[in-house]
């Protein structure tokens, strides 16, 4: 019976370090997120002072190839005025 109480201890602890896992995982899943958001802020901070056009970024980055046009609010916002 003593092995039993031991074999449980084992469990228990064994089970709050996997809960412990999981909400550290979780937590450096949202670090991650956070210093993703923050570095492409500061490349796009740092590509906008650089005063370069898209297709001379572009071509800096070496892609030849011309980014897909899109249509976003502010160009319907132009048409309007």
């Amino acid at each position: 019976m003593i092995m039993n109480v031991r074999i449980e201890k084992l469990k228990e602890d064994y089970e709050r370090n996997e809960s412990k896992i999981v909400s550290l995982q979780a937590k450096n899943k949202k670090l991650a997120e956070k210093i993703r958001q923050l570095e492409n802020a500061e490349i796009i901070g740092a590509v906008r002072e650089s005063g370069l056009t898209i297709d001379e970024l572009l071509s800096l980055l070496g892609k030849t190839e011309k980014a897909p046009e899109t249509k976003n609010d502010l160009e319907e916002n132009d048409n309007e005025i």
